[in-house]
């Protein structure tokens, strides 16, 4: 059979045949691979290729798929790409069309928060019978959380804006990685043991189900259950939700959210005084006015008609307490008012932000987050960290050194 009695094929027809093939054999396939050379066009279509150790396979993720992916696509990134294999005919190259991605081990991550999540529920961790109500006047709100994260700058701003003579202690902590959950736990278990505050915040801002597994952490879920004073979680965003986000007394759905309900608004605390007061004097108008229908009546009668002038002068008296009356009760709330934005403004210099934007810092123990008291503790800890203005940094104590050595 020479060549001109076989069939004879185009180029396209080929590809086609083939691109018919694969799509046929392989219309759903799961692939796991590093990703390299991702391009990203103006389309808005992502190209990029698969390879392992042995081979390389071209792929792409068309922009309405590429949409919903929630992580940063980028060389070295170990993921699962599903879709189906098909020919780009007018290259001859087969390649993987992406329909979804994620990165490798994210499904490992799903099934551990929902075997946990039902683990926990099974145990009553969950039970909203079980949550205790927040203090409604807190004096001191402890915060645990990354010193140097947004998370941190949303939380102060607002508890300084809403009520600012609350104190407010705050316990560093990593937020995410294999140290965070132990370092997270730590915090609350000795705020707790301490009785340190009257409300926590444990939290952090937005990122993958990666960054914010530490609050799906098992540990961190019993800590927050045992702890002795309310807890309020602010994990991520809205839409996040994570174990630590159930376990907890309330949950936020932002920093800035848990602040606000950590404390009251100032402005209606006064407006709940001025009610009061109102209140107050509207009370005492009704029972004097009560006092003199009654003294008049008696008036009326004919035996009392002899002592009329002792009476009258009794109505005067009652007249003018009641005038003393409302205006020691107005006195009194002015006065309050004024102690309130007296405490206030004492409490301004005390903040300890300002004393470190002076040119100081503060001294804690990287295991318990807690301040460094002294020159011996800190030679004891060895490691310490120096809480900045802006940021903290690590530190080796070496040695001790006498006030006289370092004059």
């Amino acid at each position: 059979m020479t060549l001109a009695d076989a069939p004879v094929f185009s180029v396209a027809k080929i590809n086609g045949l083939v691109r018919e093939l694969l799509e046929g054999e392989f219309r759903d396939v799961v692939v796991s691979g590093e990703l390299s050379n991702v391009r990203v066009h103006g389309s808005g279509h992502v190209y990029f290729r698969l390879k392992d150790a042995a081979a390389q396979l071209s792929a792409v993720c068309f922009r309405g798929d590429a949409r919903s992916i929630d992580f940063k696509l980028e060389d070295g990134v170990q993921v699962l790409a599903r879709g189906r294999l098909t020919v780009y005919e007018a290259q001859g190259s087969y390649q993987l069309i992406a329909r979804t991605l994620e990165p490798a081990g994210r499904g490992d991550l799903e099934r551990a928060y929902r075997l946990l999540l039902a683990k926990l529920q099974a145990e009553g961790l969950f039970d909203e019978a079980r949550k205790r109500p927040l203090p409604r006047y807190p004096a001191t709100v402890a915060v645990v959380t990354s010193p140097t994260g947004a998370a941190i700058r949303d939380i102060l701003s607002t508890l300084r804006r809403r009520f600012p003579c609350v104190d407010v202690l705050v316990a560093p902590v990593l937020v995410q990685g294999e140290q965070a959950p132990p370092q997270i736990v730590q915090a609350l278990d000795a705020i707790s043991a301490q009785r340190a505050a009257d409300v926590i915040i444990v939290g952090r801002g937005g990122g993958s189900i990666e960054d914010l597994w530490a609050f799906n952490d098992e540990e961190v879920a019993r800590a927050i259950h045992r702890c002795a004073i309310p807890v309020i979680s602010a994990v991520g965003h809205e839409s996040d939700v994570t174990i630590a986000d159930l376990v907890a007394d309330r949950r936020a759905a932002t920093p800035t959210m848990a602040a606000e309900v950590a404390v009251p608004d100032r402005a209606d605390v006064l407006r709940r005084l001025t009610a009061l007061e109102d209140t107050m004097a509207a009370r005492a108008r009704s029972r004097v006015q009560m006092a003199q229908a009654r003294v008049a009546e008696l008036l009326r009668s004919y035996a009392l008609g002899s002592v009329r002038g002792r009476i009258e002068q009794g109505m005067q008296s009652v007249d003018f307490a009641s005038l003393r009356l409302a205006q020691a009760v107005r006195t009194r709330t002015r006065d309050a008012g004024a102690r309130l934005d007296t405490i206030v403004a004492r409490l301004g210099p005390l903040d300890p932000r300002a004393v470190m934007r002076r040119g100081f810092s503060v001294c804690m123990d990287p295991a318990s987050g807690l301040a460094i008291r002294s020159a011996a503790e800190a030679v004891a800890a060895r490691a310490v960290h120096l809480a900045f203005a802006d940021g903290t940094v690590a530190a080796d104590v070496r040695e001790l050194s006498s006030v006289e050595e370092t004059s």
